[in-house]
């Protein structure tokens, strides 16, 4: 599809249904989930587990080829959990496996295919034990996680870090590192005497900001008719 083709009511509509999809359908199996989510196609995520707990403003990409899973697992005694902080963003596909402590940071970045897990699921010599032991993971604010990226048990990483695309973390990183590779080594530093805008940033009027996108949507899409999008699904045109 080249462009959207749905007039402007269209798209109105159906954020309102993905909205009121996330309050009735989703945000239930959350402990907690903060104020002004945006949730797109909300179907497609999966919250699985008790304590798992998302501050304000999550957005969540998800579709039916890359879902998004949050799963605690805790069997007999244990008391697991995921923390998210605010603003953070989590593109299709982002899986978070919590057998004791993953806490993400605000204004976090995960992006397509992510993994971040705090246990291996299954020990070397016993693989059927309900409760293998887990390290916590933690991620600071405003770290960027690349796409594929793997964060396995036992692992801080530090404010301002980046994690490179199919990086695999198994070692804590330091704060404004920027990290690449399998395994993952250090390949620059950035400096944190320049500015550093975050999410949050983006987030802070969000009245302004929806006003914003309101009116940028309104003027992408103004030329649209409910007709010609009919068309474009049912007589779809070279070019068009």
């Amino acid at each position: 599809m080249r462009r959207d083709h749905r007039p402007y009511w269209m798209h109105h509509l159906w954020e309102r249904y993905e909205n009121a999809w996330t309050q009735h359908f989703l945000e239930p199996h959350f402990e907690a989930l903060g104020s002004d989510p945006k949730i797109v196609r909300p179907w497609h995520v999966e919250v699985f587990g008790p304590n798992i707990v998302a501050g304000e403003k999550l957005h969540i990409i998800a579709s039916a080829a890359d879902p998004v899973r949050l799963t605690v697992w805790s069997p007999q005694e244990s008391q697991g959990h995921i923390t998210i902080g605010d603003g953070v963003f989590m593109a299709g596909g982002t899986r978070l496996l919590a057998a004791g402590s993953i806490e993400i940071g605000d204004a976090c970045l995960i992006a397509r295919e992510s993994v971040i897990t705090d246990c291996d699921w299954h020990s070397l010599y016993d693989r059927v034990d309900p409760a293998p032991p887990s390290r916590p993971v933690k991620l600071g604010k405003n770290v960027w996680v690349g796409d594929g990226a793997f964060i396995g048990k036992g692992v801080t990483i530090g404010d301002h870090a980046v994690i490179g695309a199919r990086a695999v973390i198994t070692k804590d990183v330091e704060p404004y590192a920027v990290m690449a590779g399998n395994p993952a080594r250090l390949v620059k530093r950035l400096d944190p005497a320049l500015p550093m805008k975050t999410r949050l940033d983006l987030l802070g009027d969000l009245d302004g900001l929806e006003a914003f996108m309101e009116n940028a949507y309104r003027d992408a899409l103004k030329d649209n008719s409910t007709t010609g999008w009919l068309s474009s699904k049912l007589w779809p045109r070279r070019g068009v």
